[in-house]
């Protein structure tokens, strides 16, 4: 443990000395762009997303942190190439970065129309959890099918209310929904138990394989460094999270599929059609509900899909 907290304090130290020359937005999407687990995991979130609005009329897609829309525009390429689109597509995006949203909306629209879609965006500025009952009553209003999507965005939700866990809270509010479909992208790290040693030992593997899978990218090195020190910075918000209500950062997909039962959801089928993909440094695999992006045979992050359980009849 004293090797591992020497070898951190001498990565930190190397690295303070040099400046941050993009915002933290314009550093997210370049992570986004290079990164295999972040980039994989966008398409294959859309390819899902895409089987699961085939064929619709009318469709509604939730999309809980959209950044700038970069996934989305890509989503609605993948749309505008297949003959079994929705007919309409209403794009609900809630972010709380106002430029962002912003740039969202109309790199959006800008891209339905490229591809010659129907979509209307509506736009909403706030952070998920802080969305009064008047947003979900509209939501709840617009007539077609729900699909709700995130990416990288829920393992922010942090704290409880009357005790019970904001996830938990957002969930269950979801499943009420009825969506067809929840596709959520998130990091698979166990940080749950008790013992700080072990959740730091978590993260430093979980964190060095990801460190190798940049070792390996051959970026120029102010590319690499600038991606490092995001990469950096989240391993620094874990190891120093003081946060006493049993909320963590990031969760393993096992306790993701705990919160999604006890909200409601269950696993949804893994199409055969559904295009995974492959990266020369990463291992796509399908599981139960979800396709892992597989360093080492860890999975590094989860790409999930969870639909609507039977409710019991009563």
């Amino acid at each position: 443990m004293s090797h591992n907290l020497q070898r951190l304090t001498s990565f930190l130290s190397g690295l303070a000395g040099h400046g941050e020359a993009r915002s933290r937005q314009a550093l997210l999407e370049r992570v986004s762009e290079v990164l295999p687990t972040v980039s994989l995991a966008g398409r294959i979130a859309n390819e899902w997303l895409c089987h699961h609005l085939a064929g619709l009329d009318e469709a509604i897609l939730l999309d809980i942190g959209p950044g700038t829309g970069k996934q989305g525009v890509d989503l609605l390429r993948r749309l505008g190439s297949r003959e079994d689109r929705p007919r309409h597509l209403t794009i609900v995006a809630v972010e709380p970065d106002a430029v962002s949203l912003r740039a969202a909306e109309h790199n959006l629209l800008e891209a339905a129309q490229a591809y010659r879609l129907d979509v209307q965006v509506m736009a909403f500025h706030s952070l998920v959890e802080e969305l009064d009952p008047a947003f979900w009553a509209l939501l709840s209003s617009i007539g077609g099918t729900l699909l709700v999507h995130s990416a990288f965005a829920l393992h922010h939700l942090r704290g409880t209310v009357a005790g019970e866990e904001l996830r938990d809270i957002l969930l269950r509010r979801l499943r009420m929904l009825e969506p067809k479909a929840l596709v959520l992208a998130e990091p698979s790290l166990d940080l749950s138990g008790p013992d700080p040693d072990e959740s730091f030992r978590q993260a430093w593997r979980h964190f060095g394989l990801t460190f190798q899978v940049m070792d390996r990218l051959a970026l120029p090195p102010e590319e690499s460094d600038a991606i490092r020190r995001f990469l950096v910075r989240e391993l620094e918000a874990i190891l120093n999270d003081s946060d006493d209500t049993g909320s963590k950062r990031f969760e393993h997909v096992r306790a993701w599929w705990r919160r999604l039962a006890r909200a409601g959801f269950t696993r949804g089928e893994l199409p055969p059609t559904l295009d995974i993909g492959s990266h020369p440094h990463i291992q796509p695999r399908g599981y139960p509900g979800y396709v892992g992006l597989d360093v080492s045979d860890e999975t590094l992050v989860a790409v999930m899909c969870a639909t609507p359980a039977a409710r019991d009849a009563r």
